[in-house]
């Protein structure tokens, strides 16, 4: 996998660009400024690069091997990998923490970069809040994929990865990461898997890979919505709510079923997770001017392909703003701050 591509690397330039994250949209941006002569430093708390591509996506999708020969590739062009370390502002904790062995203040980059990116990506799950959804045998798709992603290459031990073998899995969602595991439900030998989603499988984006998994015997279930995890020591069934699309969004009917399951994955979306809690709210024209960019999933969860655009198409941005702007100064450390302060506050 390459995430830049480009010939003779440029004569070197005097400004210094730190990317946070090493995702798809990260590693794209690192490519293109280093292949222009900028110095590049990449920090991710994750052992090696590649984000969710690496640590998420199952194997059988994209094998790490091709992800280590893009990053390695970007290291042979001059990029400098600071795995393992975690840049904090206010950060929530969120998955893939636990391998943080350093951690650098983002407000420290802000003193020693010309200019920030930040492409942390979306690392946190959305929580299903129902009844019964903390029952041993509940877990978030995304989460559990990253285990089962992290055994495959070596990191976690398979006595972590909970035992689906003979069992029926049952997935709620219909995006790529309730097709994922889905898929690895199939290779961990799930005797039964049934996927559940509240619109139609013609309103899923990824609605070309559930026809395979429909094809390979996964049954797919339309127009329904959990209520209810149930079970007493742990997940015996699910209690859905039929629904039907009124005006484009989703209305639950009083029509209700029952699945029994063994394992529940659920896959209803994730959020941006950014070292700057609420960077949400904040104004991206006037962060920009202050020299923070942002790129990829930490934006939007979007598709690999679209992070690695945007990714380039950021460092375009940023060596503009640098040719333009950064020799002035216009934004010291200090007043950097300070904007981070009235995004914080909510005054943005």
């Amino acid at each position: 996998m390459r995430f830049y591509i480009c010939g003779e690397r440029e004569e070197a330039k005097p400004f210094k660009i730190g990317i946070i994250g090493a995702g798809p949209a990260g590693l794209a941006a690192a490519g293109y400024l280093a292949c222009r002569g900028y110095e590049v430093h990449v920090y991710d708390k994750m052992p090696e690069g590649g984000g969710m591509v690496a640590f998420g996506i199952p194997e059988a999708r994209i094998p790490i091997r091709a992800v280590r020969e893009g990053v390695e590739a970007l290291e042979r062009l001059g990029v400098h990998f600071h795995f393992r370390t975690k840049v904090i502002y206010d950060s929530p904790k969120e998955l893939g923490d636990e391998w943080a062995e350093h951690f650098v203040s983002i407000e420290k980059l802000l003193s020693e970069f010309d200019a920030l990116i930040i492409a942390t990506g979306a690392w946190k799950p959305r929580k299903l809040k129902v009844p019964g959804v903390k029952l041993p045998g509940v877990y978030d798709a995304l989460s559990l994929l990253h285990s089962i992603k992290m055994a495959r290459i070596g990191y976690y031990s398979w006595e972590r990865i909970p035992d689906i073998k003979g069992k029926h899995l049952v997935v709620i969602g219909a995006g790529y990461t309730a097709v994922d595991i889905a898929m690895e439900g199939r290779l961990l030998g799930a005797e039964k898997i049934t996927m559940v989603y509240r619109r139609s499988l013609e309103h899923s984006y990824a609605k070309a890979e559930i026809r395979k998994l429909i094809a390979e015997s996964v049954e797919f279930i339309e127009h329904a919505t959990p209520v209810r995890i149930l079970g007493e020591e742990k997940v015996e069934g699910v209690e859905f709510a039929k629904t039907k699309i009124v005006g484009g969004n989703v209305v639950t009917t009083d029509e209700h079923f029952v699945i029994d399951a063994d394992v529940v994955a659920y896959a209803i979306g994730q959020l941006p997770t950014s070292p700057i809690k609420e960077i949400v709210c904040a104004s991206e024209k006037v962060l920009e001017e202050a020299g923070i960019f942002f790129a990829g999933d930490v934006i939007t969860p979007r598709n690999i392909g679209t992070a690695i655009r945007e990714g380039r198409a950021v460092a375009e941005r940023i060596e503009e703003w640098l040719l333009r702007t950064a020799p002035r100064r216009v934004f010291p450390v200090a007043m950097t701050g300070r904007l981070i302060a009235e995004v914080l506050s909510g005054k943005c």
